[in-house]
């Protein structure tokens, strides 16, 4: 029986003894900080769940790889911070991840190959159930919740996704200046969960395709929760009369921004005069807040629009936004303003969980992709409500540091998986409050 030869390697800067070093450490991993992620998605059934609204056609005598096993070895990656399919062949032999995707040790995960033709497999049905599994997420974890708090609040906002070479439904977006898929998110605000994600083509305008989404999703956040106040934000973009209409037959609190025009500027006009001469009195910046009542030539009815004036040196800067919202013009731009909360989960949507890596040539593929970016984000999202108060509000890139970034060999016995962590490991305390809140 021959023996497997090891290279040694060795280094010569520490001056208290020599450093000798080769590969025999057995199965170590960097990331065995996701087993309580993963704990946490066994006990509420998440992924599972998502697996069973796939239709997977493959034979079974010939399948090596099920559908949960790639579905898990794909967010987990994501998570992990390795978004790009590419990663999977480096990865697949990890043995944090077999475990994640409950893969026998040993046995290799998918490759990228594999990953990639089950990316192009999902049929439009799958994907119309799969954006259906965000809301079940979210009425299953914070339901509980939502009728405590009694208010439902939803930020629809788009964003920009450049694209690269030839795919499918990609196109020139002028306000952008790119070329893009389009998005469509809604978020709820209070736990910052992501309740659908729409891919668009790259010229759809912002509101394009909102009504649809949204009659997949208020009547039924109506019905799990008949006590509860919705509300709803969105910028100028969405300044869309028949949202104005949905939201009203709907019952739905509403603050949208709407674009200056020379009717709305002429009622806001004698304010603007009276800040003017106050400016010039005084040398100091000015700003006040009003409404009144306006109808559109496109409208039913007249609307409230509320308005805010300033003026310094640079000038008067007018802003306008149309809502049924009643109370004081200041209260409603102050509500209207906490949009930015939304910004940011956007921001860590698309930067830290990659979800603008839509490299596939098909579109259907492409929105695939863009909803398991979005598991991956609220799997995470959710995960986090349950943390100490602490990390309740952490980015991913914190978490990833503090908690799912850790060293650990992996040993298999007889009678079980022994992990043996890192015995430096910083955040040993908050690994143990994350294990004990999933």
């Amino acid at each position: 029986m021959t023996s497997r030869y090891i290279p040694q390697l060795s280094f010569s800067f520490y001056r208290h003894r020599a450093i000798r070093a080769d590969f025999s450490g057995g199965q170590i991993t960097t990331d065995a900080g996701l087993l309580p992620l993963r704990a946490f998605d066994q006990r509420y059934g998440l992924t599972r769940g998502l697996a069973e609204r796939v239709c997977d056609d493959r034979d079974d005598s010939r399948v090596s790889h099920p559908g949960l096993s790639l579905l898990r070895q794909r967010l987990y990656q994501i998570i992990a911070g390795y978004e790009d399919g590419n990663d999977a062949d480096r990865l697949r032999h990890d043995p944090a991840f077999q475990i994640l995707a409950d893969q026998p040790l040993g046995e290799p995960l998918g490759s990228q190959p594999t990953l990639s033709r089950w990316e192009n497999s999902p049929a439009p049905r799958d994907l119309l159930r799969l954006q259906d599994a965000l809301l079940d997420w979210f009425v299953k974890i914070c339901g509980e919740q939502v009728r405590k708090r009694g208010e439902i609040l939803l930020d629809v906002d788009s964003t920009d996704d450049p694209t690269y070479g030839q795919q499918q439904l990609s196109f020139f977006n002028g306000g952008y200046d790119q070329h893009m898929y389009h998005p469509l998110l809604i978020f709820e605000r209070h736990t910052g969960c992501l309740l659908a994600a729409r891919l668009r083509r790259g010229t759809a305008t912002s509101h394009a395709r909102i009504i649809p989404l949204l009659l997949r999703i208020v009547p039924r956040l109506q019905r799990e929760f008949p006590k509860a106040r919705i509300k709803l934000r969105a910028d100028a973009g969405f300044a869309l009369p028949l949202l104005y209409e949905f939201c009203e037959f709907f019952g739905i609190q509403y603050v949208i921004g709407i674009a200056a025009n020379p009717r709305l500027q002429g009622q806001a006009q004698p304010l603007q005069r009276r800040l003017a001469r106050r400016y010039r009195r005084t040398g100091q910046p000015q700003r006040s807040f009003s409404s009144f009542l306006y109808r559109a030539h496109s409208w039913s009815h007249q609307r409230r629009i509320c308005y805010k004036a300033e003026h310094n040196e640079s000038g008067t800067n007018l802003r306008f936004l149309v809502t049924n919202l009643k109370g004081r013009s200041r209260s409603v731009f102050a509500f209207y303003n906490d949009r930015g909360e939304c910004e940011n989960r956007i921001e860590e949507f698309k930067n830290g969980f990659a979800a603008d890596r839509l490299s596939c040539h098909r579109f259907r593929a492409n929105a695939f992709r863009l909803l398991l970016h979005s598991f991956a984000y609220n799997l995470v999202n959710l995960f986090r409500l349950q943390l100490p108060s602490s990390l309740r509000s952490a980015q991913i890139e914190t978490l990833r540091v503090q908690l799912f970034k850790i060293g650990a060999r992996i040993r298999e016995t007889a009678r079980c998986i022994r992990i043996h962590l890192a015995s430096g490991w910083p955040f040993q305390e908050l690994f143990q409050a994350a294990c004990n809140s999933s």
